[in-house]
């Protein structure tokens, strides 16, 4: 069995499952032209990331693994790639636009101001005030302007508003945003060309976005292959597959994670809405102790972080 997993903050334990997902496209969804659109748009800001083998690694989980280095892409994460598709469908849509805003807890934050700074846009980020300063700096870096709030998803998307109402700036949605979905589908599209006869991909899930684009992609192009989601210990995404909604509390919770960049427990609206339809259960929950190991493993093996 080929198995491909993204190199993102969540480093997963690789196993098999069936899928019973459907697909097709419901009318305003994402789909596939939409991520081919996206790649035609980013790909001269983005990397074409490798993948990465190890013998050992193969050995040791009796199958041919394939890690996307998504680790090594422009600002540090996939984020670049849904962050530049939507900042630059923003600016073709409104060549007026002022500013750009956006709320994360890091990664995405980066990438947008990236993505900002190559349209000549100013940007500001609005981060929890417990993001790591490494990622505060990063957002710096890159001309934009931070603005701190407690750290909740209510706060967050309140003090985004704000920002919208006093600077008329766009939002650009770290998942909850069909362009969005559509760049981090761009993902998938390298991979089938880089593995072609994968059997499945295994994605880390925070707000859903990547998932949600890769799903898409996969179920058109080679259906056969299965879309298993990771989530660390506490996002409880299974339940609502089984339901076929979402079960999640509100007000919106972040969980306590070693992997920071997935502590939102929901999903967004959207990515949900294509991750009910195309990605099947089980998912697979992995705990800080199974993160912790197979990241000082994976380093030990590949030298990758």
């Amino acid at each position: 069995m080929r198995i491909v997993t993204l190199l993102v903050p969540l480093l997963v334990l690789l196993l098999a499952a069936s899928s019973t997902a459907t697909a097709g496209k419901p009318m305003g969804e994402v789909g596939l032209d939409d991520v081919r659109s996206a790649h035609e748009r980013v790909q001269r800001y983005v990397h074409r990331t490798p993948v990465v083998t190890s013998q050992y690694l193969d050995e040791l989980s009796g199958r041919q693994l394939f890690f996307k280095a998504e680790n090594l892409q422009k600002t540090g994460s996939f984020k670049a790639r849904g962050a530049c598709n939507c900042v630059l469908s923003i600016l073709e849509q409104d060549p007026g636009v002022t500013g750009i805003v956006t709320h994360s807890s890091g990664n995405h934050g980066q990438a947008t101001a990236y993505a900002a700074r190559l349209a000549g846009l100013p940007c500001a980020v609005v981060v929890p005030r417990d993001t790591a300063s490494v990622k505060i700096d990063a957002i710096r870096s890159y001309g934009a302007e931070v603005l701190l709030c407690d750290p909740t998803p209510v706060a967050r998307r309140e003090a985004c508003a704000r920002v919208v109402e006093q600077m008329n700036y766009a939002v650009a949605e770290s998942s909850n945003s069909y362009s969005t979905i559509a760049g981090q589908g761009t993902i998938a599209l390298e991979m089938l060309q880089q593995v072609p006869d994968m059997d499945a991909i295994l994605v880390a899930v925070s707000g859903g976005g990547m998932i949600a684009g890769i799903a898409t992609v996969v179920t058109e192009l080679r259906p056969e292959c299965k879309v298993l989601a990771v989530e660390p210990d506490g996002k409880q995404l299974e339940p609502c597959l089984r339901a076929g909604r979402p079960l999640w509390p509100d007000p919106p919770r972040m969980l306590r994670t070693l992997a920071d960049g997935c502590r939102l427990q929901q999903c967004s609206p959207r990515a949900f809405a294509v991750i009910r339809r195309l990605v099947a259960p089980p998912v697979i929950s992995v705990t800080d102790r199974q993160i912790a190991g197979a990241t000082q493993l994976f380093w030990q093996r590949t030298k990758l972080i």
